[in-house]
């Protein structure tokens, strides 16, 4: 992938500018305007003033807070899908004025940047922190998570400046932002997963944890746990026999389904597949099977049954998702690709119906030499998730 664009955000934030954010993640993409903490300048804030909402928020890793002594302030409880950002209290500085001018809050900001033991906050004041989850955009796929991650990036301490454009122009979405009558130089446009995609290519995040003999219906694995750092989770991949052989193995790459895999819902075809992809490389006599704890496309095992709710509903699972203010697909291939790595993997077949898979992987750097189709037959109660993937995810059925 190409890390232009990233890199000039990275260029500007380190040089005390700002960088639009747009969350890919979601069906309706925000856009953030944010900086650096470290470096904020007056004329610097009164710039993400006029060109965003005017509300500013100082987003910080949930340690760097918690060693300042900001408490998060209540959670919405009107909130289930808890997606909404995680406030602490508000903070000025002792012995300063109680005003919210532009001065006291650069101060503010700089002083939660800097010596974390060395500034004496009082609350309330003139700057809302918000807590970031620690890991980042590779834990959270928000927009605080990504004004940290951009501040780090740079160079800087944990602490970033953020704002809400409420409507910006379509074309920010999609390349550098001028702003009408600014006079100032065109803001890059960075998107979320471009962040996700750069940290998981530059950063160790899994670690082989155990390998046991794992005998199945299908033969002799063996069964290697991976730790994923960024998440907590424990991905596990099935290998058969020699890996590091001259001809690249076959791989099936396979993504937790709770209700297909161990219940044998009917629903979606996971189940199949899974079973499918083991028969074929236990008929081949080598290769991988790598299950991904990423329930759902990444939602959530919770957040896939209130789609399945929607399903019931009359929508498909594209708008259930998109009802639910998710992506169509939020799985991420780089901890897969780096526990393909960690196995001795750079050349591989791909036994897989979605091209989307094989790019992503291919994106990552591996050698997706062939894609190799899994068939399943269609029954009474997924033949309509089996054609929505075909005709709208573009799975090759």
């Amino acid at each position: 992938m190409n890390h232009d664009a990233l890199a000039t955000a990275i260029a500007r934030i380190r040089g005390g500018g700002i960088v639009a954010v747009v969350d890919d993640g979601l069906a309706q993409p925000d856009l953030d305007l944010v900086a650096a903490g470290e470096n904020l300048r007056a004329d610097t804030l009164r710039h993400l003033q006029a060109l965003g909402n005017g509300e500013i928020y100082a987003p910080a890793t949930t340690l760097r807070l918690d060693e300042l002594g900001l408490s998060a302030q209540p959670p919405d409880s009107g909130d289930p899908l808890a997606r909404r950002p995680a406030l602490a209290i508000s903070v000025g500085l002792a012995g300063t004025s109680a005003e919210s001018d532009n001065a006291s809050k650069v101060a503010v900001v700089r002083a939660l940047a800097s010596d974390r033991n060395g500034a004496d906050f009082r609350s309330p004041g003139p700057v809302t922190p918000i807590r970031a989850r620690e890991g980042g955009v590779l834990r959270r796929l928000g927009h605080t998570e990504a004004a940290v991650d951009l501040a780090v990036l740079a160079g800087f301490e944990p602490v970033a400046v953020l704002t809400h454009v409420d409507t910006p122009p379509p074309a920010a979405f999609t390349e550098p932002w001028l702003p009408a009558d600014s006079g100032a130089p065109a803001i890059p446009v960075v998107r979320i997963s471009q962040i996700v995609h750069y940290r998981r290519a530059s950063e160790r995040v899994v670690y082989q944890v155990a390998a046991a003999d794992l005998p199945t219906a299908h033969g002799a694995f063996q069964a290697v746990a991976f730790h994923d750092t960024t998440t907590g989770e424990d991905h596990v991949a099935l290998t058969l026999g020699d890996l590091a052989g001259d001809s690249p193995p076959l791989v099936r790459v396979h993504s937790e389904c709770l209700t297909g895999d161990v219940f044998g819902s009917m629903r979606c075809d996971c189940g199949d597949q899974l079973d499918a992809a083991l028969s074929r490389i236990a008929d081949e006599g080598r290769g991988v099977v790598l299950y991904m704890r990423q329930e759902g496309r990444g939602i959530g095992l919770a957040n896939k049954l209130r789609a399945y709710e929607l399903q019931d509903r009359g929508l498909d699972t594209v708008d259930a998702n998109r009802h639910l203010g998710f992506a169509a697909d939020l799985r991420d291939y780089g901890v897969g690709a780096q526990i393909l790595r960690e196995l001795g993997i750079t050349d591989l077949r791909l036994l897989t119906n979605n091209p989307k898979k094989t790019a992503g992987f291919r994106a990552y750097g591996l050698k997706v030499l062939e894609q190799l189709a899994l068939a399943v037959e269609a029954g009474a109660h997924n033949r309509r998730y089996l054609e929505t993937k075909r005709a709208r995810m573009g799975h090759e059925l």
